[in-house]
């Protein structure tokens, strides 16, 4: 077994004599500048709940974003990165147990590209957004999940307000990111040979809002204005509003369940997660109470997805994870327990 003082030590020879390799590519986007104004979204009648399988925490502060950095070949290994209000980042595994931590700003979003070999190094690409709207970059490597700063040439040095990752992308890492000014633009991270990645901006385009929150969902963007509102997005040879209903602010993400895409909206105020279909209607108001001695989400705040596996019979269908701004928990819930509709209840 290697330990974990050396790994570093080697991971800080190999990175920064001639560093190459992290991945950001930005897609940000959300706002009726394109396309038709949003519309007003019928109000959510029908309820689920579902159980938490695991309960990470209590952490420190208040948990600002969150990112999963899945390990293919080991899927226990995968990690669940944590951004906290009172600043720095945390690499746990799933069952709460810490392996790496950075010191430094605060960050209000996390975006990961998985499966990515950094010159003979297997790690995750990640970037986040800092108080100063700073796109910083790292990387969490797959064998012992330490965060490393990584840089990178050409991303945005200030007015970033979010970023989210590509899945599925071919070719370079690629990133959706937002900026304060209302412009979106996605990128791709190039390893050129030289000291650093180069980052390259391959679409663009101007909204009507800028964005809070964002996620990939197979095809097009979801996206949250700054101060709500939900949209679909198009980025392609140029950034295209398809769509958008109103909705108080929360994260937003996307996930495949049971075959079917569904994006979720965390909504605090009332403790749920509101579920829509891949077209934005509203389908039900997801709640996910304490099951047993397994806390789980009262007061939903932050989210992440991934459809890898974590290991084991009870994760290899991929994770939820929700945090609840009430204790400073998350919540990890299996995505097949997840339903596709809910019963309305009778008046």
């Amino acid at each position: 077994m290697i330990a974990r003082t050396s790994h570093r030590s080697f991971l800080h020879r190999f990175l920064w004599p001639g560093m190459a390799l992290l991945a950001l590519a930005a897609l940000a986007a959300c706002s009726p500048r394109q396309g038709k104004a949003p519309h007003k979204s019928k109000p959510i009648k029908a309820n689920a709940e579902v159980s938490a399988s695991a309960s990470l925490g209590p952490f420190d502060a208040h948990i600002n974003a969150l990112a999963f950095a899945p390990v293919n070949p080991v899927p226990w290994e995968g990690r669940l990165v944590v951004a906290l209000a009172t600043g720095g980042l945390k690499s746990v595994d799933v069952e709460g147990q810490e392996d790496s931590s950075w010191s430094g700003a605060a960050f209000s979003a996390l975006a990961i590209v998985p499966g990515y070999n950094l010159r003979g190094l297997n790690v995750s690409l990640l970037l986040g957004v800092d108080g100063a709207g700073a796109v910083r970059s790292f990387i969490v490597d797959d064998v012992r999940g330490q965060l490393v700063e990584a840089p990178v040439q050409g991303l945005p040095a200030q007015g970033a307000s979010t970023v989210c990752a590509m899945s599925d992308a071919k070719g370079p890492p690629r990133f959706l990111i937002g900026m304060a000014d209302k412009s979106v633009a996605l990128w791709s991270l190039n390893d050129t040979g030289g000291a650093q990645l180069a980052a390259r901006k391959e679409t663009a385009g101007k909204l009507a809002v800028p964005l809070g929150h964002c996620a990939y969902a197979g095809g097009f963007w979801v996206a949250m204005g700054a101060k709500g509102g939900l949209m679909k997005l198009s980025v392609t040879d140029k950034v295209r509003l398809q769509g958008g209903i109103e909705s108080a602010p929360g994260d937003v993400q996307s996930l495949v369940a049971h075959g079917k895409r569904l994006v979720l909206v965390s909504d605090a105020a009332a403790g749920v997660v509101r579920v829509y279909d891949a077209a934005l209607k509203p389908l039900y108001a997801l709640s996910a109470p304490k099951a047993l001695s397994t806390p789980g989400a009262a007061v939903p705040g932050a989210m992440a997805t991934s459809a890898h596996s974590f290991g084991g019979s009870g994760f290899s269908a991929g994770l939820l994870a929700v945090a609840d701004d009430s204790t400073n928990r998350i919540a990890l819930i299996v995505l097949d327990t997840v339903p596709l509709s809910a019963k309305k209840p009778q008046s």
